[in-house]
Parts: structure tokens; C-alpha cells; sequence
């Protein structure tokens, strides 16, 4: 049997997995038919700002080029992350995942309202030079003409900044080739278990304009993926066991007594005109148009210009129980409102590169806007604790108690800019002393308006004066992006804030070969200065005093103006790396990495006191502004080519200490009604990390990856007693300061694991290539496996309200799952096609659970699916 050349040059390029692994990803032609066995070849990385080969960076890299995202069926973060050892994504659908990288994970949160009050990510995510961190929401590119994907591991704050406090994940586009016409163009269909078909297209061409001088390359895709979640028929019933019912007040003096019922003629709803299957589907559409100019043969001009749009629609967990407690097949809902997630983003980008002298000088500027526009059905939020304050009323003037519908939605809509500019100077590679300086500044801004639309009684006016609820508004003067006073009748609390900040860095790292391609240590070090800032309203109708019966609208009772509250704040200071490695024979290398990653505080829309003592003072007053929390990182690695490159073997051994972790409250009943951030417990996170690559026959790859992770909560600091007013009273001047013991230790208990960190992961992969009758053909089969984790820190569940849903921070145990991948393929000349098989077994899993919506739901793996590719070259 023969080995076709161009399979042989595949071989190795498949799944790029923990570190230098990923050196299978981008392969030279292949050797002819005869010649001596190469073994796996090289991948150049450029994570530490300059091209080098993987093997030789002294830090955990995984890399996939674009044969490998090919063949792994990769074209979304989702489809990404299920390749990613040590990667954790809790999601709430296409592109609202929040990444966590070797569990530096205090809990996800839900995604409504984040970019208001949620901290900054701490795993950066870029396109080429550009930065596209947002809280609550990765940037979800497609995978269309890449290059590759580098995913960078422990902190990389040095030449990555504040945001890349756990990790970098960087999507790098293929570049204009200069003299080289070529076009390409795939398509498939498939079809999804207990869902709708796929589809998609994508079409590359590459044009030299000038020769030698000029050339122009674009990208256009359309990917249509069919839902799989069904919503049936339901009803939604109120009943006497909701936590807030109390608020209808019936029959009269009900509260003392704990034996409120739903007032007779409250209406009971149904979702009958949205019942329908496959709510979810979601459609990527882009079109990225880059061009290279070659003005010498020392400097050259690279413009990007980027745009995708992404319609989400429905959502993507599943319900075990209805609105009205029935049980729910898998794949099964009950919403009562239209729900989507639309987001749209586009980037320019300019990079030049040029010599001076022999230094090499880059300049990378990048202009990011990105506009979401989201909403999400509410109604379960009916059995909570707060609810039916904006739904009920008691027996008033003559008005017989009543609760009006549950019927409500959560909206959205969010802006988001991020203009970034940095220069870089590097000296040659070859030099035996090199070094890297740089300047970066960046200003990031996020307008968001979110609002919650749970409030059903009927608005006061000049006619309704009793039974109703007066609408609300910002306060004068303050920074609003929806200018209008009065918002709409169903809005019962909303954010519409501004925030961002501007960032000032100067970098610099130094590498010195003590032994020339022997021994070398590298020292690094980064300035940074941020200044943060928040403006804004957050505005609400609950209260006392509240809105009801407040007369004629705007409401400003529980009106504030964040402009007022003056959320400032600047953080500065150094964050370092080191690096000792050790090549003990040219295929084999040692190292050991010290690093420092750091991610800046942010703020909380309002402070209020909370846990009443023995006198009625609250005790616990949350912060305006939360602090930054810091990471270091210890490893040691090494990394390996053995058997005349045959086999490449990698591992790391790393301890990971999180200090003054931020961490999320929302807990109505205990810590109000509105969620605040602040600063909590302490970690350290023990893992290794291990991956080859074999070459076992002609032909014959196998791969893989494993991580294992063991986190501990190192200290379990209490809520302190904070609020002044406790010092005005004889009687409760005593607490101040002290622990507030009211309720269980909010923080958690010693030794507890951080969230979203599984203790092990594997991935495991074969694949086989041969030629038949002048057919390249080829098989391959795959696995990957997932341990159970925790979805938030260890203290949550105290903070449930009565055993029901009375907060959407609860804490589950996500089950282990294993997931099978298959597929089969062949190409002649031009052609190839595929037919592949994810999740072939169709595991349905939880991959987050969690009460987002205020109803049990499952974030769910995608069922399997089956498909068939085509591709042509010209």
C-alpha cells in the first residue's frame, strides 16, 4: 500500500493538545515517497511575541492549525472547548460563555446584566492583535480561514496584560499571500439528534494585486445549525408555596401567619402560540477582507477589516420539571416568551511591520465594536422572593387582592467599544542576548441597558390611583444611554450604565543563553495603569419607600444616580514572569516558569447594609468598588521529541495560588435583593498536565491529553461587620468589626474546591491515512471525557432561601460525561469529502446547572450530530 505525499504531510497535523503537543499542527510539504521518515514536524507559535517553535516556549501552549480544525470539525468556541483539557466554559449559549483556564474559577453567574456588574474576564481572548475581553461573554469568532489557535496556560500578564490573569486564547487569521492566486470553498449538511439539520458555507479567495508588492485575501461564511431544544405545552400557575405570595396579602393579615393563597380570579397563563421543536437554532454569518502591502523589502502594512453576525435564538438548556412541576422529557422547555441572544461584532485592524536598524518594530492598532441585543423569558422569576411585589396586590380601596400574569422577559441591549494600540521593538532571534520592549494603552467602554420587565400590575395615571405601581425612571443627571424619563410599563428594575476603563502598560522581557542552545533564563516585567470608572442609573420600584401608589410617574424613590456615587478607582503597579530552560539534549527540554497574572477590581452598582441584629442595625454594608485579585503561578515542564521524532512527549507540574478571589452574591432574603461582588476566600490549585503525540506506522497517528487539577479553598474569611451605624448604639457597638455569624459562613468552608474545575479531563485520538486507487483516504475516531465539577463556590447553597429557588447563584454538582467523535474521508485531485460524527453516542449531559432563570436548568451537550462535508481548491 502507498502513502500519498500530501497524506504523509497530514499525518501529524491533528489535535494540537497540552503544550507543545500542538507541534503536529502545521506541517512543510512531505517528504517523497522513499526518503527517510521526518517524524512530527515543528509548530511556530508567536505567544511569547515573537515566531518560535513550541517545543522551545517555556510554558503550556496547546495550538491547533487550521488542518487540525478542519478534521476536529471545529468552527465555534463551543466546538473548541471540547478539545480543551483544563478549559472550563460555563455557558448560556453561543457566545455567553465565561472561560476559566486550570480552575481560577470562583462561579459563573447568569448572563443578564453583566456588563453592568460582572468583573472582567481573567482569560483574554483575541483576534490576531486585538483584545476582545467583555464580562459575562466571550467573543465567539468563527473559525473560518485561521491560521491557527493558540491557547497560552497560567498567567501571561506580562506581554498580555491585565486580562490574561489565567491564560490567553488567541484566534490567529491567515495573511495575504503576496504572489499566489488560490480560492477554496467548503460546504456541508448534517443533521442534529432530536433536532433540525445543519448547514454551512464558506469560500476563501486569495488575489496578488501587485506582484511582489501587493495582495488581497477574504473570507465569507454562512452557517446555519439547527436547534434541539422543544418547547411544550405548559401552564404556569401561581401557588400558595411561592416565596413571595405573601404580597397579595389574601385573605387579609395572611403574612403573620404564613398562610397567604393566590387571590381568587389571578389568571393562570399558558405558552400555546410559541409551542413549537428546535427553538434553538443559531446562524453565524461573516465577512473578513485583509490586505498586504509590501512597501520595501524592511517594512510592510497589513489592514483587516472584520464583521460576523450571530443570531442566536431560544435558548440552550433544558428544564427537568415544567413551570407547574410536571416532568420534562430531555431536550424539553417550558418558556412563555420569545428568547434570543443577537451579537454582532466588527474589527479593523492595521499592523505594520518594519526594521530599524536591526531591531524589528511593530505597531498593532485595533478598533473593536461589538453590539448585543438579548432576551431571555422570566417567568419562573414569579416563584421568587421579591416577585410579587410588581405582580400583586392586597384587598386596597374598595380592590379585591389580586395577582396579575407571570408572564416576563429579562432585556438587554449592550455596546461595546475597545480601541487598542501597541508598539513593540525586538532585537534578532539569533542574538545571544534578546530582548522584547513594548508600549501598550487601550480604552475600553461598555454601555448597557438592562431591563427587567417583571412588573405586570397595571402603571398608576391620572385615572388609576389605587392597585397599581408607578412607573420609574433615572435620576436627573445622570449617564444614561436611554435618555427617556420614564421607562415602560412592565420595567420593575433596570441598569443602564456606562463603564470601561483606560489602560497605560510598558513591558519588557529579556532572554540570555548562558549556554548557547543549551541553558537560557528569561526575566520579563510589565507596568500597568489602570484607571476605572462607572456612571449611570440603577433604578428600582421595590422598596420603602417603593412605587406602589407612588401617583404620577417618574418614580425616583429607589432611583440612583451612580454619577453621584463617584465609582473612580486606578491600579498600578508591576506584575513579572522568569523562565529557566534547559535543552539536556536538542529533542529534550526542561523549564521552569514563574509568573504573575493580575486582574483589575471593578464596581457594584450601589451599597446597602444588610443582616438586621438583635436591634434591627444591619450588620454587613457591601462595598461600592471591589479589589483586583492576583495569581501566581510555579511550574515546572518538560517537553520532548524522542524515537527520531516519533513520539512527542510534554508534561507540566504547576502550582497556581489565587489570592483575594472575586467572588458574586446575589441572595434575596439574606443579602437583599440586589447581586453585588466583593472580594473573598483564597486558593491554591495543584495540577499536571501531560500529552504525546505518536507516529506508530506508516500512516498511523495517535494522540493525547490529560490534566489533572486538585484546588482548595486555603482560608475561609467571614462577612465582617461593617456598617457605622453599629457604633451609635451601646448595644451593638460590640459587633462592629467582628465576624457576622447570623447565618453560615458565606465564603465557604476550608478545603472546599474553586467552581468549574473539573479534577481530570482526557482527550484521545487516532487517525489513519493511506491511498487507494489514486483515492487519499482516511479514518478516524476520537474521545474525549470530562469529571464531574462544582458550577460555584462552596457556599452558596447555605444561602437558599426555605428549599426554594430564591436566588439564581445556587450550587450543583455537574455530572462526569464521555463523548465519542468519529469520521471517514477521502479526496482526488481538487475534491475531498467527509462524513463525520460528533458525539456519536449522543450523551446528553449538563455541562452547567444552575437556577440563571430562576427555573432548574441544564446547559446541555450538543446531541449528536452527523453530516457530510465537501471541499474543492482552485
Amino acid at each position: 500500500m502507498k502513502i500519498n505525499p500530501k497524506c504523509a504531510a497530514a499525518v501529524a497535523a491533528i489535535l494540537g493538545t497540552r503544550m507543545g503537543a500542538a507541534a503536529a499542527a502545521d506541517q512543510p510539504a512531505a517528504p517523497e515517497p522513499g526518503t527517510p521518515t521526518v517524524g512530527i514536524q515543528e509548530v511556530v507559535v508567536t505567544a511569547q511575541r515573537r515566531s518560535e517553535n513550541a517545543q522551545d516556549v517555556p510554558i503550556a501552549i496547546q495550538a491547533f492549525s487550521a488542518d487540525t480544525l478542519k478534521e476536529l470539525n471545529v468552527t465555534s468556541f463551543d466546538d473548541l472547548l471540547r478539545y480543551l483539557p483544563n478549559v472550563a466554559a460555563p455557558s448560556s449559549g453561543p457566545g455567553q460563555d465565561q472561560v476559566f483556564m486550570r480552575g481560577v474559577s470562583a462561579g459563573s453567574v447568569a448572563t443578564q446584566s453583566g456588563g453592568s456588574i460582572n468583573g472582567f474576564p481573567n482569560v483574554a481572548i483575541y483576534l490576531d492583535e486585538q483584545s476582545g475581553q467583555l464580562p459575562g461573554r466571550n467573543l465567539d469568532v468563527y473559525a473560518a480561514d485561521l491560521e491557527r489557535v493558540e491557547v497560552l496556560e497560567g498567567p501571561q500578564g506580562t506581554l498580555f496584560g491585565a486580562g490574561a490573569q489565567a491564560g490567553v486564547i488567541r484566534y490567529i487569521t491567515n495573511k495575504p499571500k503576496l504572489n499566489k492566486t488560490e480560492a477554496s470553498f467548503t460546504a456541508s449538511y448534517g443533521t442534529t439528534a432530536g433536532g433540525d439539520p445543519n448547514s454551512d458555507i464558506t469560500a476563501v479567495l486569495n488575489v496578488p494585486l501587485i506582484t511582489d508588492t501587493l495582495a488581497m485575501r477574504a473570507v465569507i461564511y454562512d452557517d446555519r445549525r439547527g436547534g434541539y431544544i422543544n418547547n411544550l405545552p405548559s401552564t404556569f400557575t401561581r401557588q400558595p408555596t411561592d416565596l413571595g405570595i405573601h404580597y397579595a396579602n389574601f385573605p387579609a393579615g395572611c403574612a403573620a401567619t404564613g398562610s397567604c393563597q393566590v387571590p381568587p380570579g389571578s389568571p393562570v397563563i399558558n405558552n400555546f402560540a410559541l409551542v413549537r421543536d428546535a427553538i434553538n437554532p443559531v446562524t453565524y454569518q461573516g465577512l473578513r477582507v485583509s490586505a498586504l502591502w509590501n512597501i520595501n523589502d524592511q517594512w510592510n502594512a497589513l489592514i483587516t477589516q472584520s464583521y460576523q453576525d450571530m443570531d442566536a435564538e431560544g435558548v440552550f438548556y433544558q428544564m427537568p420539571l415544567s413551570s407547574d412541576g410536571v416532568a420534562l422529557p430531555r431536550q424539553s422547555v417550558t418558556l412563555f416568551n420569545p428568547s434570543w441572544n443577537k451579537d454582532r461584532f466588527e474589527n479593523t485592524a492595521l499592523v505594520i511591520n518594519g526594521k530599524v536598524g536591526d531591531l524589528r518594530l511593530v505597531y498593532a492598532g485595533s478598533y473593536l465594536v461589538r453590539n448585543l441585543d438579548t432576551q431571555q423569558d422570566y417567568t419562573n422569576y414569579a416563584r421568587g422572593k421579591y416577585a410579587d411585589y410588581y405582580q400583586c396586590h392586597g384587598a386596597d380601596n374598595g380592590l379585591a387582592a389580586m395577582c396579575f400574569s407571570p408572564a416576563t422577559t429579562w432585556t438587554e441591549k449592550e455596546r461595546n467599544t475597545h480601541l487598542s494600540q501597541e508598539l513593540r521593538l525586538s532585537t534578532p532571534d539569533e542574538w545571544r542576548l534578546r530582548g522584547i520592549v513594548g508600549a501598550f494603552w487601550e480604552n475600553l467602554r461598555i454601555y448597557d441597558e438592562l431591563n427587567w420587565n417583571y412588573k405586570t400590575m397595571p402603571p398608576c395615571t391620572a385615572t388609576v390611583t389605587f392597585g397599581c405601581e408607578t412607573d420609574v425612571g433615572p435620576q436627573p443627571g445622570a449617564s444614561v444611554n436611554n435618555p427617556a424619563p420614564i421607562r415602560g410599563d412592565n420595567v420593575g428594575f433596570f441598569n443602564d450604565v456606562k463603564r470601561g476603563y483606560t489602560q497605560t502598560a510598558l513591558f519588557s522581557s529579556l532572554d540570555f543563553d548562558v549556554l548557547p542552545k543549551v541553558l537560557t533564563v528569561t526575566a520579563g516585567t510589565r507596568y500597568f495603569h489602570f484607571d476605572n470608572e462607572e456612571n449611570g442609573a440603577v433604578v428600582g420600584t421595590f422598596g420603602a419607600p417603593g412605587c406602589y401608589e407612588a401617583g404620577l410617574p417618574p418614580c425616583l424613590n429607589n432611583s440612583t444616580n451612580i454619577n453621584a456615587e463617584n465609582l473612580r478607582t486606578t491600579y498600578k503597579g508591576f506584575r513579572s514572569r522568569a523562565n529557566v530552560t534547559w535543552h539536556i539534549v536538542p529533542d529534550v527540554l526542561a523549564y521552569y516558569t514563574w509568573s504573575q497574572g493580575f486582574r483589575p477590581g471593578a464596581f457594584n452598582r450601589s451599597a446597602a447594609c444588610y443582616v438586621p441584629d438583635a436591634q434591627g442595625i444591619p450588620t454587613y454594608c457591601s462595598p461600592l468598588a471591589y479589589k483586583s485579585d492576583d495569581l501566581t503561578n510555579n511550574e515546572l515542564g518538560w517537553k520532548s521529541e524522542l524515537f527520531n521524532r516519533r513520539l512527542q512527549w510534554n508534561a507540566a507540574i504547576y502550582q497556581e495560588d489565587w489570592k483575594n478571589a472575586q467572588v458574586s452574591f446575589f441572595d434575596p432574603g439574606v443579602l437583599g435583593n440586589v447581586g453585588f461582588n466583593t472580594n473573598g476566600p483564597d486558593y491554591r490549585i495543584r495540577g499536571l498536565e501531560t500529552s504525546f503525540i505518536a507516529l506508530l506506522t506508516e500512516g498511523l497517528t495517535a494522540q493525547g491529553a490529560v490534566s489533572w487539577d486538585s484546588s482548595e479553598q486555603t482560608n475561609s474569611p467571614f462577612l465582617i461587620a461593617n456598617n457605622p451605624a453599629l457604633l451609635a448604639n451601646p448595644a451593638s457597638a460590640a459587633e462592629f468589626g467582628k465576624p457576622v455569624l447570623v447565618f453560615g459562613n458565606p465564603y465557604g468552608p476550608l478545603g472546599t474546591p474553586a467552581a468549574n474545575a473539573p479534577p481530570f479531563q482526557f482527550n484521545l485520538r487516532l487517525r489513519y491515512q493511506w491511498v487507494m486507487s489514486s483515492y487519499n483516504l482516511f479514518a478516524q475516531a476520537g474521545t474525549t471525557h470530562t469529571a464531574h465539577s462544582y458550577t460555584q463556590f462552596g457556599s452558596n447553597p447555605a444561602l437558599s432561601s426555605g428549599g426554594a429557588i430564591s436566588t439564581n447563584q445556587l450550587r450543583f454538582e455537574n455530572p462526569a460525561y464521555t463523548e465519542y467523535d468519529a469520521s471517514v474521508g477521502c479526496g482526488k485531485d481538487a475534491w475531498t469529502a467527509e462524513l463525520y460524527a460528533q458525539n456519536l453516542t449522543n450523551v446528553i449531559q449538563s455541562t452547567w446547572t444552575s437556577t440563571a432563570q430562576f427555573s432548574l436548568q441544564q446547559e446541555i451537550t450538543r446531541p449528536r450530530v452527523l453530516g457530510l462535508r465537501v471541499g474543492y481548491k482552485f
